[in-house]
């Protein structure tokens, strides 16, 4: 008989295994909250009702009141469910973890204009942070953006800077890498030319989204992952991004700051990312070039070991991270004997 249904099902030890957990609880024997724990998806929660935009959050039903607090924004073309395993794995270690659709992206799609509208999905991260604070006082929140979401988080920062404990910015290249168009094929070409018309960029991700090919079919056969995008919105992406140098140089000295490119990036040049690192006034930057990783970092189920570990280990060293207090200091770092741990969960 399987544990799940002796705790879940109407068994007669049920009672029993309750009790005992509540006990153990209470004498403090640290397994009986986690094996009864479980992290939960909304997807249309109370804060995305509350702020008309759509947003998944995931959270332990045993932590009601987290004091460390996520927020992920994807990139072009993918949408916030993108985040699943990451959020997952931090929602497990008592994270509130929040991403939202971007205008135009994802739940969008369908129930008003297609086209991506960066700025207001700016003013809807805003409102997200400002609600977020008033919700949880005290909570740490830490941002992430990926590659355009880079911008969007940046934006938001800048107009509620008070609210945002860190950043971290994955794959934050402001220039394009451009490629041979006739490698793309004739029909290809002809919408890229006609500026207006939706082109399919199917086969475009598949080549150059990712190194590794499972977090380019993951990305192609997502049904809420925007497959069309014109000449036009391709060029105002573009010109979006290319701001992030500046908007760098407006984001408070307090606030720290990760950057992790990777080297074979084929949607943005990897070298580019150096203007928007150059740009922050903290002390307190540092950029990680990861050898051999591609465009999506951290919104795909297939996360690299390197990235786990220089984003948890980030995230402990700024206050973002529950450390192990019984690991030897002198032989093991308390981030890397946790990110170690990280693993066997993600199949690595």
């Amino acid at each position: 008989m399987q544990i799940d249904n002796l705790i879940l099902g109407p068994h007669p030890l049920r009672k029993l295994i309750l009790r005992l957990a509540v006990a153990a609880s209470v004498i403090g024997l640290s397994w009986a909250p986690s094996c009864l724990a479980a992290v939960l998806r909304s997807d249309n929660g109370a804060i995305s009702q509350k702020l008309g935009i759509p947003l998944y959050e995931w959270q332990d039903d045993n932590n009601a009141n987290p004091n460390l607090i996520f927020v992920a924004v994807h990139g072009f073309t993918q949408q916030g469910a993108c985040f699943e395993v990451l959020a997952r794995t931090l929602a497990e270690k008592g994270y509130l973890v929040v991403a939202p659709d971007l205008r135009g992206h994802g739940r969008w799609i369908g129930k008003t204009s297609t086209n991506n509208d960066f700025n207001i999905s700016c003013d809807d991260l805003s409102r997200l942070l400002v609600r977020l604070r008033k919700d949880h006082p005290g909570a740490k929140i830490f941002g992430m953006g990926e590659s355009a979401g880079c911008a969007v988080l940046l934006k938001a920062v800048i107009n509620e800077p008070k609210a945002i404990k860190g950043l971290i910015l994955c794959a934050a290249g402001v220039e394009p890498h451009i490629h041979k168009p006739g490698g793309m094929g004739q029909q290809f070409m002809i919408g890229m030319a006609k500026l207006v018309a939706p082109v399919d960029l199917t086969d475009y991700y598949a080549k150059y989204v990712s190194d590794d090919k499972r977090t380019a079919d993951e990305m192609v056969h997502d049904p809420l992952n925007k497959s069309q995008q014109s000449a036009l919105n391709l060029i105002g992406t573009m010109n979006f991004i290319s701001q992030m140098p500046v908007l760098a140089s407006e984001v408070p000295r307090s606030i720290p700051v990760l950057l992790i490119q990777g080297s074979d990036d084929q949607i943005v040049n990897a070298h580019s990312v150096g203007r928007v690192f150059d740009g922050f006034k903290t002390s307190d930057k540092s950029l990680q070039e990861i050898s051999g990783c591609g465009h999506i970092l951290l919104g795909t189920a297939f996360i690299k070991p390197v990235v786990l570990n220089d984003t948890f280990d980030w995230l402990a060293k700024h206050g973002g991270m529950p450390l192990n207090s019984t690991a030897d200091a002198s032989s093991v770092s308390p981030q890397k004997s946790f990110s170690q741990k990280l693993r066997s969960r993600f199949h690595i």
